[in-house]
């Protein structure tokens, strides 16, 4: 797997990072960033959000775009949902984007960034507030792809959580024998874990036809969501306070879905333990 090479994509990331820091709101009661070191000895910035009480607590690790850091509303508005569901979120920025916030890139193979959300996810692991055998992985685009590795390297996960999946286009931007979706998450037909993909109807990277084919294919129970907007959850159509509204809207929707499917998850995961 060879990093997503297609410009325009990169311009569109970065204009709609610069947009929505404009639209963040803020959210009361979550945690400051931390500093955390993988095994490569690289830097990234880690936030762990949990709710009230002493635990222990489902987790999420959530990972973000390639240019979308964690406190963009995306992110941070589904940490708030999962929180308000007594999930606890780990969430973070790349150690390339926390080095260098303007130029840093991914890795070609995406192994340094598959290293540094198995680091997270170690670091939720060893925090006596979380439950150790309820945790998920969920992701934004370039962190879906590199959560759905994740998730596939690690049984005892619960299941995923694909925001914005990248599913009309390969990552490396060349064609293959294989749907875009099967290069980007491959071995779907063989996941039997719980995944849900919440995408907007104006997303560029994955219409709804190709994630609906992809999403069928699935080993277990999918959910699949299509919600306005676009790869950011933006009408580009609607400027201004208006678009701005609808925006936020779309947001809170997807945190609601996002927060509702992992609460779901866990509960199961609850009820087949004690049978």
């Amino acid at each position: 797997m060879m990093l997503f090479s297609i410009k325009k994509f990169q311009r569109h990331v970065f204009s709609t990072a610069i947009l929505f820091s404009a639209l963040l709101l803020p959210v009361a009661g979550l945690s400051e960033p931390i500093s955390v070191i993988t095994p490569r000895g690289a830097t990234l910035e880690m936030i762990a959000d949990f709710p009230a009480g002493n635990g222990p607590f489902a987790a999420v690790v959530l990972a973000p775009g390639q240019g979308y850091h964690m406190r963009l509303p995306a992110i941070e508005q589904t940490a708030k949902a999962m929180i308000a569901q007594q999930i606890a979120v780990f969430r973070f920025n790349w150690a390339y984007f926390s080095k260098d916030q303007k130029t840093g890139k991914p890795s070609d193979d995406l192994v340094a960034e598959i290293e540094d959300m198995t680091t997270v996810l170690a670091k939720a692991r060893n925090d006596p507030r979380v439950s150790k055998d309820r945790f998920a992985v969920a992701g934004k685009s370039l962190g879906s792809i590199v959560a759905w590795h994740v998730l596939a390297k690690d049984q005892a996960i619960k299941g995923g959580l694909f925001l914005t999946p990248v599913c009309s286009r390969t990552w490396s931007g060349v064609s293959t024998n294989t749907s875009p979706a099967d290069e980007n998450y491959p071995g779907v037909d063989m996941e039997k874990r719980a995944l849900a993909f919440i995408t907007g109807e104006l997303d560029p990277l994955c219409s709804a036809p190709a994630l609906y084919r992809f999403a069928a294919a699935a080993g277990g129970k999918v959910r699949v969501a299509i919600v306005g907007g676009d790869h950011s959850f933006s009408d580009p159509t609607i400027i201004g306070p208006a678009g701005d509204e609808v925006t936020m809207k779309n947001l809170q929707l997807v945190a609601r879905l996002s927060a509702d499917f992992v609460r779901t998850m866990m509960r199961r995961t609850n009820s087949n333990s004690q049978k």
